[in-house]
């Protein structure tokens, strides 16, 4: 059974990690960034270096081509290198990397391919910088325009045009004379499940839907001082209000997960009554319709506001998806056959597996997160559970490549 070289993965994590390092130990490579940049080319160079044919899309996302001895549908394997402001060094990366090293271990094993193999790294899987978030997998799947995304812009103006040509950054390449059957993913699992259960390996089985909204609430500024309670129209009472019914919606509805993760005062004065506040709302769960109603007890919410005016727009809304049984079951025999400790389970983020699932069969394979940490410098997975799960990755992609 082949295994990866645990060495060189380590290596080649460590490298990629220098790449946009912050000073606390941190990772910053932002999408579409020189950083960014960097870090695509120097899994390129590495995909070159293996002989295989590297392709590079109309907005970055990056392929390396490995080809079978039969037109049977391809196996594509990898994730993303862009990271959030204060990033780790596994978040994407790990999947990307591993999806390397097993592209060489059946390289240098010399077996042979039924179907061909592509290594893919997706850009601005974050969205971070821009919106939405996993722009690579959303536009190769065709749910998102190339030019819709190269008028995005980021918090200074700049659009993502501007970056794909100042950073030459963009290619011409695609896979559309390609045959694509299935995806697969290796992750960190950015969560404690299998911490705190000490197994080795997640079986991913889907991922939970998404929905995003942005709300403005606009009230009326005066005087902290001489304005009675009673006579002002304080957006940021207004706003308190309904972000406290917001977060109670949890309570009604078993496994969301709601968060209000940004909220922004006006004019952010101590003495002044606020006259706007903007604040965002993350919403998560697993069963479409049970997120469907949250969403519309969401509309309620936010229409039972009667002293300000209250106005609010989707930024993004992700299905939540089921994955391919075909592809679990393959994790689940490598997981076994590794004699690795495993377990079922649902993704609570959001991941380019999950947008790919429109056109190819797809799964992921989760790995511990020290403590449960990830967007965050102090994000950790151990070299233990790093090579677990990129042998999982190993074999289940070997088993995809065989099949008939």
């Amino acid at each position: 059974m082949l295994s990866i070289n645990t060495e060189r993965l380590a290596i080649r994590l460590e490298e990629l990690a220098q790449i946009g390092a912050r000073e606390d130990g941190g990772v910053c490579r932002l999408a579409f960034s020189d950083d960014d940049l960097k870090g695509r080319n120097y899994v390129s160079d590495i995909l070159n270096s293996l002989g295989m044919e590297v392709r590079i899309d109309a907005i970055g996302n990056l392929f390396g081509i490995l080809n079978g001895t039969s037109d049977l549908p391809a196996v594509m394997i990898g994730s993303h290198t862009d990271t959030v402001g204060t990033g780790g060094k596994y978040d994407g990366a790990l999947g990307v990397l591993a999806a390397v090293e097993a592209a060489e271990r059946l390289i240098e094993s010399e077996s042979p391919r039924k179907r061909t193999l592509i290594v893919a790294s997706f850009v601005n899987e974050e969205g971070v910088r821009f919106m939405p978030d996993m722009m690579g997998s959303l536009i190769h799947s065709g749910h998102y325009s190339i030019n819709d995304a190269r008028q995005d812009t980021d918090i200074n103006g700049t659009t993502i045009g501007e970056e794909l040509d100042r950073l030459s950054y963009g290619g011409k390449d695609s896979l559309d004379d390609l045959n694509v059957g299935c995806f697969l993913e290796l992750h960190i699992e950015q969560g404690p499940i299998l911490e705190d259960a000490r197994l080795e390996i997640g079986v991913v089985t889907g991922v939970q839907g998404l929905s995003w909204t942005q709300v403005e609430v606009n009230g009326s500024t005066n005087h902290a001082g001489t304005t009675p309670m009673d006579r002002r129209k304080d957006a940021g009472t207004a706003a308190g209000r309904m972000t406290e019914k917001l977060r109670a919606l949890p309570k009604q509805y078993p496994d969301l997960r709601l968060t209000i993760g940004s909220t922004v005062y006006e004019p952010g004065l101590i003495n002044v009554i606020p006259e706007r506040v903007r604040f965002t709302i993350d919403a998560r769960h697993p069963d479409s319709d049970t997120l469907k109603r949250v969403e519309s007890e969401i509309q309620l919410i936010l229409k039972s506001e009667d002293v300000c005016q209250v106005d609010n727009h989707s930024l993004a809304r992700v299905e939540p998806c089921t994955f391919s049984p075909s592809v679990v079951e393959a994790v689940a025999d490598a997981a076994q056959s590794h004699d690795l400790s495993h377990t079922n389970m649902i993704s609570g983020a959001g991941h380019d597996a999950q947008i790919l699932t429109s056109c190819y069969e797809c799964g992921m394979v989760f790995v511990p997160s020290r403590s449960g940490i990830s967007h965050n410098v102090t994000e950790y997975t151990s070299p233990e559970h790093v090579t677990a799960g990129a042998n999982v990755l190993l074999s289940a992609t070997h088993t995809l490549l065989e099949r008939d």
